[in-house]
């Protein structure tokens, strides 16, 4: 490997490996190794065997995929269709499709009664909405891929790429290539400019945008060639889509190959993914769909020239936030921040994350498990699932404990090390290390013990420990961190090192920062800039008409900017006369 695709290896992997230093030694944490520096040999990984899941668990998994499968059947019409879902009068193609995928997913072979009466039912349908014709694409690519054991352990090479050629590929016959190929081009003709999907005859949706990638995803698995101009697009929007604040954490990354399980953890900026242009704010299952997207079209693109160091550094920190975020806010009882209709729609989307990045445990949390074990007890004898509303839901809760999602044949994100992700030096095998960067003082002095050190390591040459820091510091909330935030803020080069300060600096409700964070409005990375507006808007309850969303120039920004001083010169008293009050209370 030459040179240059090395250092756009490094610069895309720049932020991996966070481990917790001295600091965490004084609030009882244990404290791995010191995670190398940037330009050095890579941060040190934790190698542990992938624990496999005991006897019980299996069998109850798939004693609850056969009394579903059998529920499916039955519940199948004469025609080969299936009625009862939300949605069958509007996209009558999209839910006998999903129903028939949900089977192959689950082991029916592709010459049961009810695979070849779904498919002589939905061959004569028009092709159209986005999500009608992308699952039947995945239904297809699914009728000749052989269903998969949810606990079989995978092979992957020393670099973490999937062993084995796409099963469909060469086997798919000439008529249902044709009509993959008329679904694939239905699909690239609704793309929009920007590089997006939607229904298409309504608003945009993460979610069209997710199953028309999935869809594409699907037909290259059998054969067809799609260019990957279409994959740039959709690649280029969903990165500016993704929300552009979140909460600085420590993420514990993780990557599952075959028996093993590498661990890792690195700083992230916990940032989701909504539902629409509308507004609306991050959910579970939206940012699982953002960050099926990313992964889809990293993989696609992983060998492509357009797929350039920028690209891949950006892609990289996105997918990194995304899981982050579902780490943060990781639950299995309901949609995290989300509608509650859509429950099991997360839980689908909770698999395709856990498959598509290969990890076994968001943070502490085994994902799999505890979607399983919720699962449980929701499944009524009959075999379907009390899912509200959306009987479609039985569909998704299968294709959950069946791990269906296609894999990717490329790792999802790596720590920092060499040769496309090979894994660098490993720990001895053993309990991961714990990692806390959330300190709970018992009183007010061993809360001036963790302050006074948290803002000396603001001073740290190693860019990791300076974030860490400033996440506890925003946490800690004492007055003599401000001028150090500010500090950082102003000079520090690290940009995650300057978000974090900036969300520490809003927590803090620090009147003094007001300029400072007005200043890094037009901070050269992105990230900072929202995450000082956030700050900004935090501190003084108020927010501008303009939006810094549509500030597009830099000449924008200066203007965003004037607007927040003028309005600091006329409220500055006001703001600073409230804050003292409520500390008062």
């Amino acid at each position: 490997m030459g040179p240059a695709r090395a250092g756009i290896l490094r610069r895309a992997m720049r932020v991996a490996g966070i481990f917790v230093l001295s600091a965490l030694c004084a609030l009882g944490a244990e404290a791995p190794a010191a995670a190398g520096e940037a330009s050095g040999g890579g941060a040190k990984v934790h190698k542990a065997f992938n624990d496999l899941y005991d006897v019980q668990f299996r069998v109850k998994v798939n004693q609850t995929i056969d009394r579903g499968v059998q529920w499916l059947i039955q519940t199948q019409r004469e025609d080969g269709s299936w009625n009862f879902f939300t949605h069958h009068a509007g996209y009558p193609m999209g839910s006998t499709a999903l129903a028939v995928l949900t089977l192959l997913k689950c082991g029916v072979k592709p010459d049961h009664q009810a695979v070849t009466k779904a498919f002589a039912y939905l061959r004569p349908l028009p092709l159209r909405a986005v999500y009608s014709v992308a699952t039947l694409l995945m239904a297809l690519d699914a009728k000749y891929a052989p269903a998969r054991d949810p606990f079989a352990l995978e092979h992957y090479d020393r670099y973490g790429h999937r062993s084995g050629k796409d099963p469909c590929a060469g086997k798919i016959a000439p008529d249902d290539l044709a009509w993959m190929k008329k679904a694939t081009d239905y699909l690239l003709e609704h793309q929009k400019a920007d590089g997006y999907w939607r229904y298409p005859d309504h608003g945009y949706d993460t979610s069209n945008t997710q199953f028309a990638l999935l869809g594409l995803h699907a037909a290259t698995r059998c054969g067809v060639k799609i260019s990957s101009r279409v994959w740039l697009d959709a690649l280029d929007f969903m990165l500016g889509y993704q929300e552009k604040t979140g909460e600085p954490v420590a993420y514990k990354a993780n990557e599952v190959r075959g028996k093993y399980r590498f661990e890792w953890t690195e700083r992230a900026i916990a940032r989701g993914f909504r539902y629409g242009f509308d507004g609306g704010s991050p959910n579970g299952s939206m940012t699982a769909a953002g960050l099926a997207c990313l992964v889809i079209c990293q993989n696609r693109l992983w060998r492509s020239r357009g797929f350039d160091g920028k690209r891949r550094a950006d892609t990289r920190r996105a997918v990194r936030d995304a899981m982050a975020w579902l780490q943060h806010h990781f639950r299995v009882d309901r949609n995290p921040r989300g509608p509650g209709d859509w429950h099991f729609y997360y839980l689908y989307g909770l698999e395709r994350s856990g498959v598509l990045g290969r990890f076994r445990f968001l943070g502490t949390h085994d994902w799999y498990k505890l979607g399983a074990e919720f699962l449980f007890t929701k499944q009524d004898k009959a075999g379907f699932f009390h899912t509200g509303k959306h009987w479609e839901g039985t569909c998704f809760g299968l294709l959950f404990l069946k791990r269906a999602t296609s894999r990717m044949n490329a790792p999802v994100i790596t720590p920092s090390g060499s040769k496309e992700g090979e894994m660098p030096a490993t720990t001895k095998e053993g309990p991961a290390p714990r990692t806390e960067i959330h300190p709970n003082p018992k009183n007010e002095t061993e809360r001036a013990v963790f302050v006074a050190q948290a803002i000396r390591e603001l001073d740290d040459r190693n860019p990791d420990v300076v974030f860490l820091a400033t996440v506890k510091l925003g946490y800690l909330k004492h007055l003599r961190a401000v001028p150090p935030l500010i500090k950082v803020l102003k000079v520090n080069r690290d940009p995650d090192a300057r978000v974090g300060a900036a969300t520490a600096l809003g927590r803090l409700q620090a009147t003094d920062a007001f300029p400072t964070l007005i200043a890094a409005l037009n901070d050269a990375d992105v990230l900072v800039r929202y995450a000082a507006d956030h700050a900004l808007r935090l501190i003084s309850r108020h927010r501008l008409k303009a939006r810094l969303r549509d500030c597009h120039t830099r000449n924008d920004r200066v203007r965003y900017q004037k607007e927040w001083k003028t309005w600091w010169a006329g409220n500055e008293e006001p703001v600073r006369a409230r804050l003292k009050q409520q500390k008062k209370k």
